[in-house]
């Protein structure tokens, strides 16, 4: 049957093939004429327009045309930001007229302080902002403000990068460069953005006015969007990696420790639902049941992999430094050792694939090169918490501290031997000699020093350990600052709370050094290597309220053995602060127990019963601190009253040491350092 005889609507099927000489197809015109808007005339394969020009002829399969080139879209991008702006603009004023109505509308804006951005260029603020309430709602909330421009945007993430990256290097450079930059809603979630910048300014002079606002802006938005849907918005990466950045700022700049440990507690729940601490487990993801989907690259994998031990290593530092409980149990973790930073860099997989169990074992093998930089430090964070768990609980586990076949003591051994392996092991990259500039070897060395001291102190009389182990491990914390002064590293380094600690423990045993006689005379070399350690504390004392309250404890420890040189030099340089604030719990003899940085709270909040905000040495979860009320009310009392309320808690009033009520308009900071602690267990 020919075409032109068939009923109407049985024509041949669209796109179907047709002879070449026929022109009646009741098809579209072929894609390069419509384009050209030209007649033609529908004949198949080509078209005689396109058979004369010699061109490619393809007919349409439908009439729907096509988005437009490249610049048509980006035109419609930019009416389309138009449009909200002036959606946002009217809005404002519904907003304004509601707050007056209802006064806990307030924006939020209204109570973060005021910054000279005046000279600084900004832009209007995307429809990037948390969606979900509608736009009137957000800015009743204060969400909506100027967002700085792309070129200090792009200044602050290059330097997070440069100064803050190597701390937690859980960011992809070149993913998060290019993010900052696509269409508002494919950019990362405002609160990232934030702390990033905020991070960033605080070490830089000419862009320190922004770090509060920026820090209070990533908060808010954290903040607001655990209050949108049903959790799925705030359940992300980018949502750990945001409470993860909070933390560290809220204890690297403001020094408050029980901020940044509620800060770290949202990470590491977080994480935990995401199931980011099985991601190399042998389950299938939807048994273990994570929301997240399969990683699209190996960056996004790495990246999922490096935020995880982020979180990881920063519980144990703060749990090492405060002595609370740790919030994670290394004995679930299924998520293989972060690969190194070129391999990350590259998008490449990881070569070695390494668990954190098999970590230990690739060292002893001479494998270390086969380890990263990060994965050790990580290992030696976390046998720092087992040094410091374990030395608190051993007179527990055995009373007498005698028997050497106790589990106590094979545990003693077995902690000894993994920091042996942490000091002699390493591969030639972490050689003080040759990388002195590197975070990672600092951190490593400081790590296992420190586990040394936690380890064998409270042991040293029952092991005469002194000059073979609490010596050596001071004088190698002294030689690690040493080595980064010299590199003109101390500064970045002293930014991690471990740094100035750790000064403080080692200058407490070479300050016990020098008060033994040798041949007469005091030792010569710890009475150097106490007055550097001494000048690190107060050169950096006015950068950092942990530095000072350290500096302020070593300061008071010293004086208490008439040596006043040091409160003499702080009051000089005026970082004495408020010297009537320093409580001396316990005079005379330098402890040998477990020594603590633990943050209290402020005197003046009170307590139960209208007594001291301090209260009396209590145990939280198994673990001696100071805080907390209904105590005893040790804050501004004399030396009786300090050693009646440590024999209330069965602690001897000969066994403490210094404690120091020390710190800043933001948090209040003691050093804690006794003998006999027992129920510590983290």
């Amino acid at each position: 049957m020919e075409a032109q005889d068939l009923p109407q609507g049985q024509g041949r099927g669209r796109g179907e093939y047709q002879n070449p000489g026929s022109t009646l197809t009741g098809q579209l015109s072929c894609t390069q004429c419509r384009s050209r808007k030209l007649r033609c005339d529908r004949k198949r394969p080509r078209c005689d327009r396109c058979l004369e020009k010699n061109e490619s002829c393809t007919y349409p399969e439908s009439r729907q045309r096509g988005l437009g080139r490249r610049k048509t879209v980006r035109d419609l991008e930019e009416r389309v930001e138009e449009l909200e702006g002036l959606l946002r603009a009217a809005n404002i004023g519904a907003a304004a007229h509601g707050a007056e109505q209802d006064e806990s509308l307030l924006g939020v804006d209204a109570q973060l302080p005021s910054f000279p951005l005046s000279d600084l260029p900004f832009e209007e603020p995307p429809s990037a902002l948390p969606a979900g309430p509608a736009a009137g709602e957000l800015v009743g909330l204060g969400l909506f403000e100027q967002l700085p421009s792309f070129d200090l945007v792009d200044t602050l993430t290059a330097l997070f990068f440069q100064s803050i990256h190597a701390g937690a290097p859980m960011l992809h450079r070149a993913t998060y460069t290019a993010a900052v930059r696509l269409p508002p809603h494919m950019r990362p979630p405002m609160c990232l953005q934030y702390i990033v910048m905020a991070s960033a300014a605080a070490t830089s002079p000419a862009y320190r006015h922004l770090s509060e606002p920026f820090y209070q802006r990533a908060r808010v938005y954290a903040e607001a969007d655990e209050l949108r849907g049903q959790g799925e918005v705030f359940t992300t990466v980018a949502h750990v990696q945001s409470w993860c950045l909070i933390s560290a700022y809220e204890c690297h700049v403001h020094a408050i420790f029980t901020r940044a440990s509620t800060s770290l507690c949202r990470a590491v729940r977080i994480a935990q639902m995401l199931k980011l601490y099985q991601l190399d487990s042998q389950k299938a993801a939807h048994l273990l049941g994570s929301s997240l989907p399969p990683p699209r690259s190996y960056v996004e994998a790495e990246e999922r992999r490096r935020t995880w031990w982020v979180v990881f290593m920063a519980d144990r530092y703060l749990t090492s430094t405060t002595g609370w409980p740790s919030l994670i149990d290394e004995r679930h973790v299924r998520t293989n050792l972060p690969s190194a930073e070129p391999v990350f860099a590259s998008g490449t997989e990881n070569p070695y694939p390494t668990s954190l169990s098999d970590g230990l074992g690739r060292l002893e093998q001479g494998l270390g090169e086969q380890i990263s930089p990060f994965a050790i430090r990580i290992l030696a964070a976390n046998e720092l918490l087992h040094a410091l768990g374990h030395s608190a609980e051993g007179s527990v586990q055995d009373p007498s501290g005698r028997d050497p076949n106790s589990t106590h003591w094979h545990r003693h051994r077995e902690i000894d031997t993994n920091l042996a392996t942490l000091t002699h092991l390493l591969p030639e990259s972490f050689d003080l000699a040759r990388n002195p500039r590197s975070l990672d070897t600092v951190l490593v060395h400081i790590c296992t020093a420190m586990g040394a001291l936690h380890l064998h102190r409270p042991f040293v009389q029952t092991l005469g350990s002194f000059n073979t182990r609490l010596l050596p491990a001071a004088q190698t914390i002294l030689s690690v600052l040493r080595a980064a002064a010299a590199a003109n590293f101390v500064a970045t380094a002293i930014r991690n709370p471990l740094v100035p600690f750790a000064a403080y423990m080692a200058a407490s045993v070479l300050l016990t050094d020098c008060l033994q006689p040798v041949s007469g005379d005091e030792n010569q070399s710890s009475e150097d290597g106490l007055e550097y350690l001494a000048n690190i504390l107060v050169s950096f004392a006015g950068r950092s309220p942990l530095v000072k309250a350290n500096m302020l404890q070593l300061a008071a420890d010293l004086q208490r053995v008439g040596r006043g040189w040091l409160m003499e030099r702080a009051l000089a340089t005026g970082e004495s602060g408020d010297m009537e604030g320093v409580q001396i719990l316990a005079g005379g003899g330098m402890g040998m127990g477990v020594m603590l940085f633990c943050p209290a709270l402020s005197p003046a909040s009170g307590g139960d019963g209208g007594q001291g905000a301090w209260g009396s040495l209590g145990g939280i979860g198994g673990i001696w601190s100071l805080g907390g009320g209904g105590g005893s009310g040790l804050a501004g009392g004399s030396n009786e009253s300090v050693l009646a309320g440590l024999s209330d808690v069965g602690l001897p009033g000969s066994a403490g040491s210094a404690v120091l009520q020390a710190g800043s308009s933001d948090g209040l900071f003691t050093q804690l350092s006794t003998m006999g602690l027992q129920g510590f267990m983290p």
